[in-house]
């Protein structure tokens, strides 16, 4: 019950009130994963920007707690854009974990119920295991509606081609990698990517549609940026260059830590 009640607290926790824990917390963290936090500090200054840890994780309380609220079918101001792109196909979404990542595949799921997103297929939703059981059974419960299929990430091979031949939608993260990741230069630093399902899937007939979502002044935008055609000749070195310019354009809102336990 842990998970839920806390998830009760935030989730009502208006921004004001939400800013003022965080400074609390803050410190608490920074004496528990001050490791994590200098490391964090020194990818940032070898890539030339200029903004602090504490923005960044700032920004992921912040987009964390809006991400909740979207989950819990809270009202937050979600704009969509270039959704008129996609057309009743085979498609696989790939996105990185910048903003409020969270409501990626609950925006997939919502536009697919509404009709504006133009498919009529389920959101299989690829995630990682956490070590904490009771974690991971709370995030797959609110992340779970109707349209959205949990996968685990060692799970997708095994079910690729049947959702290829249903025409349902894959949603996946491409900078968290624990099966088939690469490495590519991102802002001067190697980072691993996951993009091996993505180039499996289109070479079988999918789609390959590259979006993502960020904050600006208190509103979340969900845009798609790229569509790959079936059977086209992808480059993952250009891949790694788009996933770059979105970090560049919102540093403080990628979450840095999850190359940093990658490379770890």
């Amino acid at each position: 019950m842990f998970f839920p009640i806390l998830a009760l607290i935030l989730g009502n926790l208006p921004n004001f009130l939400a800013k003022i824990l965080f400074e609390l917390l803050y410190p608490v963290y920074l004496f528990k994963f001050r490791k994590e936090r200098n490391y964090i500090s020194k990818r940032l200054k070898k890539a030339n920007l200029q903004i602090k840890p504490k923005e960044v994780y700032k920004n992921l309380f912040l987009n964390g707690l809006d991400s909740l609220k979207f989950l819990r079918n809270k009202k937050i101001p979600v704009k969509f854009e270039n959704f008129d792109l996609v057309q009743n196909k085979s498609i696989v979404f790939v996105s990185i974990h910048l903003g409020a990542f969270e409501i990626l595949h609950r925006g997939l799921a919502n536009s697919v119920e509404s009709g504006e997103l133009k498919l009529e297929s389920y959101v299989n939703l690829i995630v990682s295991e956490f070590r904490n059981k009771k974690l991971d059974e709370f995030l797959n419960s609110v992340r779970k509606v109707r349209r959205i299929k949990i996968v685990k990430d060692f799970n997708v091979s095994r079910i690729l081609k049947n959702i290829i031949r249903s025409k349902e939608i894959l949603a996946v993260m491409a900078d968290q990698s624990k099966y088939g990741g690469e490495n590519f230069e991102i802002l001067g630093q190697s980072v691993p990517l996951f993009l091996k399902l993505p180039i499996t899937a289109n070479k079988l007939g999918a789609s390959v549609a590259f979006f993502r979502t960020f904050r600006r002044n208190g509103k979340h935008t969900i845009r798609i940026e790229h569509i790959y055609e079936p059977f086209s000749k992808i480059n993952p070195a250009e891949i790694a260059k788009i996933f770059e310019s979105w970090i560049l354009e919102y540093p403080e809102q990628w979450v840095w830590n999850y190359s940093t336990h990658a490379l770890n």
